[in-house]
């Protein structure tokens, strides 16, 4: 969900053109060295306020899927806690059908209820827990996407001071040192640009298959 495939590719296509500028070829030519890294650097800034802009619409869904996933087992394991107790107080009692819920309920739908809940409590716990595992990963890309937009703002920076330098001065091996170093710096900025894209977590993916129970998933979850 950050950089699109097309500009995948133009980002690709950057870093070819900038291998080419070897330390050689920077001295040759200094001045479009520094134009094709400011124009790099610029377009990176755009695509940087792009991806975090996507970012913070992800974490949007994210927690949105976080808060309805805690409802849920909240909800659910409350449930299951008197549903449980009211199953093992009709069998010591031996008292069918049972009030339970505002209705009468015999032991097979006390039976299919638990094991049903208890499986979409569990389904909502791992979506709970993705979620979660989610948004950190999108606050770690937030914290990566500012130092990112910080070097690119410092590195236009080094780029106008640089050929400042070149107006006044001929090219010394310290300004040429600084200009192939800048290098990196541009490669740093396209690096986070170029991050693989995550998949986030679906709720509709996640979601439970309830069936009707059988004897030994209800005996796990009632502890037997």
């Amino acid at each position: 969900y950050f950089a699109s495939d097309v500009f995948k590719a133009k980002v690709d296509s950057n870093f070819d053109q900038l291998t080419k500028w070897t330390p050689e070829n920077i001295a040759k030519d200094p001045e479009n060295y520094l134009n094709f890294c400011e124009k790099q650097t610029k377009d990176a800034l755009v695509q940087l306020k792009a991806d975090k802009i996507s970012v913070a619409q992800s974490k949007g869904k994210l927690e949105d899927m976080k808060d309805k996933a805690q409802a849920k087992v909240d909800a659910g394991e409350k449930y299951l806690t008197n549903a449980k107790a009211a199953y093992k107080a009709a069998e010591t009692g031996g008292v069918w059908p049972i009030d339970f819920d505002n209705a009468k309920r015999d032991k097979e739908y006390m039976k299919n209820g638990i094991v049903k809940i208890n499986k979409e409590t569990e389904t909502q716990k791992m979506v709970l827990s993705k979620a979660t595992d989610g948004l950190n990963k999108l606050n770690a890309q937030v914290s990566r996407i500012d130092k990112a937009q910080g070097d690119a703002e410092q590195q236009l920076a080094e780029i106008t001071a640089n050929r400042e330098l070149l107006k006044v001065n001929k090219l010394t091996d310290d300004l040429k040192g600084r200009l192939v170093n800048m290098k990196g710096a541009v490669q740093g900025v396209l690096d986070v640009i170029g991050e693989n894209k995550s998949s986030l977590p679906s709720l509709a993916d996640l979601s439970a298959d309830t069936k009707v129970a059988d004897d030994a998933a209800f005996d796990k979850i009632m502890g037997n």
